[in-house]
């Protein structure tokens, strides 16, 4: 006798390359990055792995978050307490939760999760656009331009980075 397989059981236990998000039953494709996205990414992972000890965070790149029963993101950059269960998929809220825009995503995309993100509890999330190094810092419903706060922060952590110490990095 045969059994079929959900799309989330599929999605769970199916490798992907390059990894995809679950929504609502569909197996969603993910922008892949450019040159730009990935200089943006390492230069952050870089930068917030410095505050790991003294902020008690773990930093992970493009891992499984699941913000609610029927969807599974996979933010660019996430960070998460130490003291947060030790998960293979996320499913506790994460600190924070890094987008970085690719050349074909939009905006009105990236504000769903940034909600689902909100919703679940995430403190902070950061929009990056790299080809215009611009970008968004929403803590809580507020969500501010990078040029009006160029200090990117976390609530309830240490975390406190500058935009300019992050384009300095860029390679």
């Amino acid at each position: 006798m045969s059994t079929a397989i959900s799309p989330l059981e599929h999605y769970l236990h199916e490798t992907w390359s390059p990894d995809r998000e679950f929504v609502d039953g569909e197996i969603v494709e993910r922008n892949l990055g450019e040159k730009d996205h990935s200089a943006w990414q390492v230069a952050l992972i870089a930068l917030l792995r410095a505050f790991r000890l003294s902020a008690h965070i773990r930093v992970y790149a493009e891992l499984r978050l699941q913000v609610s029963a029927t969807r599974y993101r996979i933010p660019d950059v996430m960070l998460t307490s130490r003291s947060a269960p030790d998960e293979q998929i996320i499913t506790h809220p994460p600190l924070l939760c890094v987008e970085i825009l690719s050349p074909e995503d939009r905006f009105h995309r990236m504000e769903e999760k940034v909600g689902e993100y909100l919703a679940m509890g995430v403190r902070a999330v950061w929009i990056i656009d790299p080809k215009t190094q611009t970008g968004y810092q929403c803590l809580g419903p507020t969500m501010q331009d990078w040029q009006a706060s160029p200090v990117l922060t976390i609530p309830g952590t240490s975390v406190s980075i500058t935009v300019a110490e992050v384009a300095a990095d860029l390679d």
